[in-house]
């Protein structure tokens, strides 16, 4: 690796993601590996070696990084890794468990990855340098794990509350679980960027891997999330030639660099001849086609001329579908239902230990047992504690007046972090809800939130267990509910540009719960109380743990024949609430006509009479272009079929919303644009000069 610049400035938002991570002593580092142990070693790199480690009594195998003197990187480097891992969960990102900087060493801690580097699979150096035989890659695990790191840096782009540009995407970068599921790692060189309009890159010294610059970078010094594209597009090339992106080795010149050599195969239709010859035999030539395509946009010389993270899914997707049939996505494991009593979400080493729990857990009699219950549930206890008398100060002592919701069970009160300006929302169980059932909620919701990280994710924050009191603190949404909104206030607010991007928000939301996750999680309760609004209407998902089935009005209709709820049935509800805010009215009104009771009922009928035109919100006449509401129609038609197996999936329905967002504000760029137009013809000559003449001074032309 060759960097240009100097380490980074730890600062305060690092140390405050140090207490989302789990602490190591040098000593618990060196039980793990035997002292550094050279037999341990696993991998070397830019920072120092990686050993295979046991923590938690040996139950726990993980992947530990030790930064040597000799290391190019430094402090930076280290403390940015944890920033960055410590605010991030995705299946497609390599999970940091803790780190040590006892002694002055500067030591990471991950989960383990089996099936080591995908550079480790594709060249016969690597293979022979670990010693043992290494499994040779077929052309769909090739495209599998393509996807997986696709979907990884997606998830980094665009999923996350600041977008990150990872800086140092390679195929050592790109590790491999037991189940061969790709996981990004090595955040060290990452950058936080809240890009807009008017904003798209930021401005920094060049640092990365030689063979894997984006140009562009390189030379103006702006990184770009399409600097990411750059190289994943590189990373592309080496999975279909298997060679690396700089061979000095090779006699002609122009076969030095991969990314400029098979971009010129690809001009002569000479490709076929630079593929890995172990896998030539097993690529059709549609999906051949296909990935070439998307590999070679990824290398355009301009940022803008790249595709989005998003679109390389898509086309990489594509490219597996045309191999045959083929299931697209590995089985993730059980399905979680999120609720207490059933299959709990289990992540692997996560175990703070009894003894630590008893040091500086809260001193109101929680057993060893609930203890012991969590941390075999998996939980992740990377969520601040408070105090009692930090929850009283935060809430005014349970002031009414800071009351901002309450249910049979629940009151939830508003509170401000002064000390990190932040709103919060406080949820307190009432007096008299059993000790049992408390237990029970908040031991759900650790479960649950401990591995959920996402920007369409409503963020568990803290907790407080102290003196019979049990407590949950979340990031305040200061628009509250979509509920409120559509049918307790003005819903005027929302205009149909907005309502399109609150249901863009819930798709990447339950897309995530569906994909995004270790295990696959079903919502179960999707419905517009549980669809939050921030300070930017943003839309955020609260995930339940409640024991429930769903709503009437929102249930899957194959939930009443099958007793089975799947992912299908989050889409199912999905697509009520995209009628709801098509339409502006409740999906049971049973005041109504019979035919008009049920939302869905009624959608369809008027579907098949032509006349859902008829139907929708009346302030949203003449609001919506007439593409976008064709294809806004036909997105909820999908969602909402009788069958699970004919409705489509959130991928699905979060791009055909994209879709038709774009549709929407290409129609009105182009109804503002005659506007103006005509605004200026009906003035006359000297108003269009910019002085109102003495015709127009009594007239209203805008003066």
């Amino acid at each position: 690796m060759s960097t240009f610049d100097s380490g980074n400035t730890i600062t305060n938002d690092v140390y405050q993601s140090v207490e989302l991570c789990r602490w190591f002593s040098l000593a618990e580092i060196q039980s793990a590996t035997n002292n550094f142990d050279d037999a341990l070693v696993i991998g070397k790199g830019g920072f120092g070696k990686v050993y295979k480690g046991f923590i938690d009594d040996g139950a726990t195998t993980v992947a530990i990084k030790r930064s040597n003197a000799e290391s190019k990187q430094g402090a930076g480097e280290f403390w940015t890794e944890i920033k960055m891992l410590s605010k991030l969960r995705h299946t497609h990102l390599v999970t940091l468990i803790g780190y040590s900087d006892d002694c002055d060493e500067m030591i990471l801690v991950y989960e383990y990855m089996a099936n080591g580097t995908l550079a480790d699979h594709l060249y016969e150096n690597s293979r022979k340098g670990k010693g043992n035989d290494i499994y040779h890659l077929t052309w769909e695990d090739r495209l599998k794990i393509c996807i997986d790191a696709a979907h990884g840096l997606d998830y980094l782009h665009t999923n996350t509350e600041q977008g990150v540009i990872h800086r140092d995407v390679k195929t050592t970068n790109i590790l491999l679980d037991e189940n061969w599921v790709a996981k990004i790692s090595d955040f060290g060189l990452s950058k936080m960027v809240r890009t807009t309009h008017t904003q798209t890159h930021i401005s920094t010294i060049v640092k990365g891997t030689f063979g894997y610059f984006d140009p562009e970078y390189f030379l103006t010094h702006r990184l770009t999330k399409k600097s990411d594209v750059y190289a994943f597009g590189v990373v592309l090339f080496e999975v279909l030639c298997a060679r690396p992106p700089v061979d000095t080795s090779v006699e002609e010149e122009e076969q030095i660099g991969l990314a400029l050599w098979a971009q010129k195969c690809i001009k002569k239709g000479t490709l076929d001849q630079i593929i890995d010859p172990s896998i030539r035999g097993q690529i059709s030539p549609n999906c051949l086609k296909v990935f070439a395509e998307v590999a070679n946009k990824c290398l355009h010389n301009y940022p803008k001329g790249r595709p989005t993270m998003s679109e390389v899914v898509g086309s990489l997707k594509h490219g597996l579908a045309s191999q045959g049939n083929i299931h697209l996505s590995r089985q993730k494991g059980i399905i979680c239902n999120l609720f207490l009593g059933t299959a709990h979400v289990v992540a692997k080493g996560i175990d703070l230990g009894w003894r630590k729990w008893k040091n500086w857990g809260p001193k109101n009699g929680v057993s060893e047992q609930l203890w012991r219950d969590l941390v075999e549930d998996g939980v992740n206890q990377s969520f601040r504690r408070f105090s009692l008398t930090e929850i009283r100060a935060l809430t005014n002592n349970f002031h009414e007046l800071r009351v901002v919701g309450f249910n049979r069970d629940i009151k939830v009160y508003r509170g401000h972090i002064s000390s990190r300006n932040l709103h919060v929302a406080i949820k307190r169980l009432k007096e008299g809800t059993s000790r049992e059932r408390s237990l029970d909620l908040f031991r759900a919701q650790i479960q649950v939130h401990s591995h959920l990280r996402h920007r369409h994710i409503v963020s568990l924050i803290g907790y407080c267990i102290d003196k019979h009191e049990v407590i949950l603190v979340y990031e305040f949404m200061v628009h509250g509910s979509l509920y409120h909104h559509l049918y307790e206030t003005n819903k005027y607010s929302l205009n149909w540009e907005k309502r399109l991007e609150i249901c863009i928000g819930v798709a990447r939301g339950l897309q995530y719960l569906h994909a995004g996750t270790r295990q696959t999680i079903i919502h179960r309760n999707l419905n517009p109380t549980n669809i939050l609004l921030d300070e930017n209407w943003n839309a955020k998902v609260v995930p339940k743990t409640e024991p429930s089935t769903g709503i009437v009005g929102y249930m899957d209709p194959e939930y009443l024949h099958s007793a089975r709820l799947t992912t299908k049935s989050d889409v199912y509800s999905f697509g009520v609430v995209l009628l709801e805010l098509l339409c502006g009215r409740k999906p049971m009104i049973y005041s109504r006509d019979e035919d008009q009771v049920n939302l869905v009922r009624w959608f369809k009928t008027n579907i098949e009479m032509g006349t859902v035109d008829q139907i929708i919100d009346p302030y949203l006449t003449d609001k919506i272009a007439p593409e976008c509401l064709k294809e806004y129609v036909k997105n909820a038609e999908n969602c909402v079929c009788d069958e699970g197996i004919e409705r489509q999936s959130m991928d699905d329905a979060l791009g055909n919303l994209r879709y038709a967002l774009q549709l929407q504000e290409t129609w009105r760029n182009s109804n503002e644009h005659e506007s103006d137009k005509i605004s200026t013809s009906n003035k006359c000559i000297r108003c269009q000069n910019g002085e109102p003449c003495a015709r127009c001074i009594g007239e209203d032309h805008g003066w």
